[in-house]
């Protein structure tokens, strides 16, 4: 029978490599010890195990026809607790003398929503499992083998994460290739979120993020696990010291710093630090850039950026204090829904912050609602200034030079690798206006290629009722050729009074 489910597979990570250094007994004790780590969560959350290995299981979440559909919430549940219950294993392995040699275990995690076929398991089998089959389990499939690459612990596609609600932490956005050619929007789970009416404590929801950090740092750090078994406080508030601040955890990773929230000296007061480690071969113009660009930008005062407090040296570090922008970013509340003069209201704070930095002399050169992050007043903060970009999950060559980020917000031009202006970062601003009015990306494609083809050669798109009467302002961000672009932030600010009510 077919129906819409959602489709978890979990997959444990260098299982016979820890075995082998074991005695039989105890290898097999452990194989069943980690059968119930990854069923445990399943049963706890109403799934159904569809099949089983020795590192591996595949699990279907469904409703009846009665229920509220709630599958996707259950099923990346039930994700983040197998993660949790792998590193409690693991940093057990890590201090046994028959397994502390052996690469720590991790465990990856594809989640989908789609079309399930689920049937009885094979005539004659007492094994009580279902037989799960279709596009779905296919695709969780794949998005497990993404997960060492785009280095997350769990990886779901946008129709799940859509569909699981706001008890569900997410992070960074992306998209994978597909083994038929395809192209899905992906998003890393970090967490769970409290219930409203839940009665533990806010430290639990916090292990159980760093459990899913720490996971996926293996990909990278394997000694990781080794320290967090060890030492009696979480690793990322140990590992560094810098004066005036209390490092409470580590929140985020990028290509030059790693981001973590710190308290200060003042009552209740949170900051954000940058901090990227010194004494790598080859760093100096790393680190350069690491500096100035944020020594520049400390110099813009507006209410719609970021605010730098202080950057400065510690010990083996650099590092730079920013504002904590505590509602997360824009991609959270168009999931949620915006309305047009929510959307409105985004996209004029957005040209305002970018006019300033454009005044500056700094182009962004990634905007996207990921960047935008909201404060706790509701207002809108322009950040990531190439200092902690996320990883880039898709890479592509052209004729004239190297394009990396995420490509649906892409300028024609960087595109193509041409040198870009301010009008790169307009040409953005419309992708984002159009999302925030649309809840939808205006460009999508099967590859890479016929995207970028899309950002250069595709038409501006078109916007319906009720939201036409603003195809002009749309126009004049998004026009192919830049020369047809609105030459400045403020010339867009300009038309966008005459057209509002």
């Amino acid at each position: 029978m077919e129906s819409i489910a959602t489709v978890l597979y979990l997959r444990l990570r260098n299982v016979l490599a820890i075995c082998n250094g074991m005695a039989p007994e105890s290898a097999a004790a452990l194989v069943g010890q980690l059968r119930s780590i990854l069923e445990g969560p399943v049963a706890k959350q109403n799934g159904i195990v569809a099949m089983v290995r020795h590192d591996s299981i595949l699990a279907v979440f469904s409703n009846d026809q009665e229920t509220a559909p709630d599958h996707a919430r259950r099923a990346l549940h039930a994700a983040v607790l197998a993660v949790y219950e792998t590193m409690e294993m693991s940093k057990q392995l890590a201090l046994r003398a028959d397994t502390a040699a052996a690469a720590p275990l991790a465990l990856a995690v594809g989640v989908h929503l789609g079309s399930v076929e689920v049937g009885m398991g094979r005539q004659g089998s007492t094994s009580g499992l279902i037989r799960a089959t279709g596009e779905a389990v296919e695709i969780a499939r794949a998005l497990e083998s993404a997960a060492a690459d785009v280095r997350w612990s769990i990886v779901a596609s946008g129709a799940a994460r859509r569909a699981a609600g706001a008890r569900i932490e997410s992070g960074r956005i992306g998209s994978v290739g597909l083994p038929d050619g395809g192209f899905m929007d992906v998003v890393e789970i970090t967490g769970l979120a409290p219930m409203r009416t839940s009665r533990t404590p806010p430290e639990v929801y916090q292990i159980v993020r760093d459990a899913v950090t720490l996971n996926q740092s293996l990909y990278e750090r394997p000694q990781d696990i080794l320290n967090a078994a060890r030492s009696t406080t979480r690793a990322a508030a140990s590992q560094f010291t810098i004066e005036g601040y209390r490092i409470l955890r580590k929140i985020g990773a990028g290509g030059m710093a790693e981001i973590y929230l710190a308290a200060t000296d003042k009552p209740d007061e949170l900051q954000v630090l940058k901090v990227m480690r010194m004494g790598d071969s080859g760093q100096g113009d790393t680190l350069q850039r690491f500096m100035q660009e944020f020594a520049l930008l400390a110099q813009v005062k507006h209410p719609n950026i970021a605010k730098i407090h202080r950057q400065d040296f510690a010990a083996g570090f650099a590092y730079i204090a920013m504002e904590h922008l505590s509602r997360g970013d824009l991609r959270a509340r168009i999931a949620e829904g915006v309305s047009t003069q929510e959307a409105i209201s985004y996209v004029r704070q957005t040209a305002a912050a970018l006019g300033a930095i454009h005044g500056v002399g700094i182009v962004h050169r990634d905007l996207k609602p990921d960047n935008l992050m909201l404060r706790a007043d509701g207002s809108l903060a322009l950040t990531d200034f190439g200092v902690a970009k996320h990883v880039a999950i898709l890479i592509t060559e052209t004729a004239h030079d190297e394009v990396v980020g995420t490509p649906y917000y892409l300028s024609p031009e960087q595109a193509m690798g041409q040198p870009v202006d301010q009008r790169c970062d307009l040409y953005s601003l419309g992708i984002v206006f159009y999302e925030l009015l649309t809840g939808a990306k205006p460009y999508r494609a099967s590859n890479v290629e016929e995207l970028l083809n899309l950002h250069v050669n595709g038409p501006v798109p078109l916007l319906k009722p009720p939201h036409d009467h603003l195809q002009p302002l749309l126009d004049g961000l998004m026009a192919k050729d830049r020369e047809q672009r609105y030459p400045s932030a403020q010339a867009f600010l300009d038309d966008l009074a005459l057209l509002e009510p």
